[in-house]
């Protein structure tokens, strides 16, 4: 799922979020900036070094005759070598990409928040709150992967992943289907967060325009 999806729809379920946890004692209270931060922390590290790479390559005029196509040989660029290399060879670029994006580690940060938060650590329920949104934005990801998709057992395996017969990219794999469905999908989640915020950003706007008077 892209990256600005994952953000759309978690904004989308904060209310919801919100709403369950008046129930919910034992849990932090929600955090929404946290949430929606969290919602693409696991791609902004990639995302980063895509555009330090790709950077790169305009300064080295590796783009001269545009971007080179899938068939283009490795090495062409550095940002092709990114992808097609260090994004499943290099280290230091797996961890980047994995370290929120893995189903047993991000896991494992949640429950570092939820005990800092009911020991009385002020960053306990923001870090609970990051990883929960990292933890639906992979669980998202899983399915939605050929043969790029998170590290299922990172950091104990720097190897294994989930072999999803979707792509939320690749045509070869109904990713244009997909792209279809995601954009609507956005479409009618942007329709339902101006609905529900409306109020508030009127209210909002009508403050602002008091205090300008006073």
């Amino acid at each position: 799922m892209q990256t600005y999806s994952h953000l759309i729809l978690t904004g989308a379920l904060n209310g919801r979020f919100a709403q369950h946890l008046r129930a919910k004692e034992k849990l932090p209270p929600l955090r929404s900036k946290a949430l929606l931060l969290g919602s693409i922390l696991p791609d902004l590290p990639l995302i980063t070094i895509s555009i330090i790479t790709i950077g790169y390559d305009i300064l080295a005029g590796n783009f001269a005759n545009g971007a080179p196509g899938p068939d283009a040989p490795i090495g062409h660029s550095v940002t092709q070598q990114l992808f097609d290399v260090w994004f499943y060879q290099n280290p230091w670029v797996i961890t980047a990409q994995n370290l929120f994006h893995s189903p047993l580690l991000v896991p494992i940060f949640m429950l570092i928040g939820l005990w800092a938060y009911r020991r009385g650590k002020q960053w306990g329920a923001t870090f609970f709150w990051l990883s929960a949104a990292a933890l639906l934005h992979t669980l998202i990801d899983i399915p939605l992967h050929v043969d790029d998709g998170p590290l299922l057992l990172y950091p104990l395996n720097w190897t294994l992943r989930f072999r999803s017969p979707v792509s939320y990219w690749d045509p070869n794999y109904y990713g244009r289907e997909w792209s279809i469905f995601e954009h609507l999908l956005d479409l009618a989640l942007l329709v339902y967060l101006f609905v529900r915020y409306r109020p508030n950003w009127q209210a909002w706007r009508q403050r602002r325009k008091t205090n300008s008077y006073q």
